[in-house]
C-alpha cells in the first residue's frame, strides 16, 4: 500500500480537465521516487492557484516540508503538459526527501544545493535541465553569491525568483551548475545525492 497520497482541491471544478493528467503523471512518478529516493509518507496536494505557478509551465510546485508538497495550476494555461507535471513532481519529491536529511538548509548556498539536486533530479529523468536552471550566470552576481554563501540572512525571493540586480532564477543555475559538477566528479547521481550535505558539495565542487 501505497504512503504517498494525493489529493486534488477542486471543489470548483477548475481542474477538471488535469484529472486525469494527474493521475497518469502519478503513476509514472510514484513508483520510480520511491525505488530511487525511498519516498513515503508525503500527501501531495494539488490546488488551483495561478498566482503560485510558473507562466512557462503553467504549473508551480513548493515543498516547505518532508511530508508534503503542493502543485499550483493555472487552469487557463496553454502551457501545462504531463512532461511537465512529470518534471515538477520529481523535483518536490525530491525535496522532501531531502528535509529529513539534511535539510533544505538554512544559508543561501545550502538552499541553492537544494535546489540544484532537485533540478539535477529532473534532468535524470527528462534528459534536460529544466528552464530554471539555464540562467546566464553573471560574473558580479557571481561575486555576490560567493560573499554571501554562509550567510543565513539572505533575501531567498531575491536569489531564487529575481530582484534589485539579481536575475531570474539564479539561485537555481547556480545551484545546479555547482551540483553537475560534483555529480560529474563523483560519478553519482541525483537520485545517490538525495542526502548529500550541501557542505561536501561545495567543498567538493564551488571553487
Amino acid at each position: 500500500m501505497s504512503t504517498i497520497k494525493n489529493y486534488i482541491a477542486n471543489s470548483t471544478g477548475e481542474l477538471d480537465n488535469l484529472v486525469e493528467m494527474i493521475d497518469r503523471s502519478l503513476s509514472r512518478v510514484i513508483p520510480v521516487a520511491q525505488k530511487e529516493l525511498e519516498a513515503d509518507k508525503i500527501d501531495i496536494i494539488f490546488i488551483s492557484a495561478a498566482g503560485l505557478a510558473i507562466p512557462e509551465y503553467g504549473m508551480g510546485g513548493n515543498s516547505p516540508g518532508p511530508n508534503h508538497l503542493y502543485v499550483s495550476f493555472d487552469p487557463n494555461s496553454d502551457k501545462i503538459t504531463i512532461d511537465k507535471l512529470d518534471e515538477t513532481l520529481f523535483h518536490e519529491i525530491h525535496h522532501c526527501m531531502r528535509w529529513r536529511d539534511p535539510g533544505y538548509g538554512e544559508t543561501l548556498g545550502e538552499a541553492m544545493i537544494s535546489e540544484g539536486i532537485a533540478c539535477l533530479y529532473e534532468e535524470e529523468h527528462s534528459g534536460k535541465a529544466p528552464i530554471y536552471a539555464k540562467v546566464g550566470l553573471k560574473a558580479d552576481q557571481l561575486v555576490k553569491a560567493k560573499k554571501l554563501i554562509k550567510t543565513k540572512t539572505y533575501n531567498h525571493s531575491e536569489w531564487f525568483f529575481g530582484a534589485k540586480n539579481i536575475d531570474r532564477w539564479f539561485g537555481y543555475s547556480l545551484g545546479y551548475k555547482i551540483c553537475k559538477e560534483h555529480s560529474l566528479i563523483t560519478g553519482k547521481k541525483a537520485s545517490e545525492l538525495v542526502h548529500t550535505s550541501a557542505q561536501e558539495i561545495l567543498r567538493t565542487s564551488y571553487k
